[in-house]
């Protein structure tokens, strides 16, 4: 339902002049050799080349020796595993909505959705970047930590748009994905009930993982 409505929202920014106005504001008063410069490390965190292997090969290795060794619990072991199991529940979104929705990047033609045609409508980086700061901020009970570790989690989704590769919409809908992700993780460490609807998450056992569903009436 969450996603549902920021769907809705995205595709009137991104069917409408929004998402292009937007992006040739950003151009002209905004975008510098600074920003450039900044980008091009903050951009870095959304590399699935670099992260999806090291989180998953960091995150199996802290569940095979938890389990072999019987070690206990360490926050480098939960973090790595909750940042896998982010990216698992939000992976299948992302890969069927970047294609279903059909939007192009803004250097190559317009945010228009247009089904089947490109598989750009939701920023994978925006959604890969996004995943670790938001798990470190959901780990924490710090006001200022969390709050911090948020407003990171955004930087990697903003060199996007700096560097004219996704509008604002599939930023945007990259980061809330990643956000929603977390959460259903966060949701599983028992720190507070499953809400009402349906909800994604992670299941694991041993050293295997999957995904599992759940609906609340």
């Amino acid at each position: 339902m969450n996603f549902g409505v920021a769907l809705l929202g995205a595709g009137v920014m991104a069917n409408t002049k929004m998402d292009g106005n937007f992006q040739r504001w950003y151009g002209n008063h905004i975008r510098s050799d600074f920003t450039n410069d900044f980008s091009k490390g903050t951009k870095v965190f959304g590399e699935g080349l670099i992260f999806l292997p090291v989180m998953t090969a960091s995150a199996l290795t802290y569940r095979l020796w938890q389990e072999k060794q019987g070690l206990p619990d360490c926050q480098l072991g939960n973090f790595t595993d909750r940042t896998f199991r982010g990216y698992l529940v939000g992976a299948p979104t992302l890969l069927i909505g970047q294609l279903a929705l059909g939007g192009d990047r803004p250097r190559d033609g317009a945010s228009y959705w247009r089904p089947f045609k490109q598989d750009h409508g939701i920023s994978g980086h925006a959604f890969l970047g996004a995943v670790p700061f938001i798990t470190v901020a959901q780990m924490t009970d710090q006001p200022y930590v969390k709050g911090v570790f948020y407003v990171l989690s955004t930087f990697t989704a903003w060199s996007r748009v700096n560097d004219d590769a996704h509008y604002l919409s599939q930023i945007m809908l990259g980061w809330y994905l990643a956000y929603l992700s977390v959460r259903a993780v966060s949701e599983t460490e028992g720190r507070r009930p499953l809400p009402r609807g349906l909800t994604i998450f992670p299941v694991g056992d041993n050293c295997s993982v999957g995904v599992g569903v759940h609906y609340q009436f």
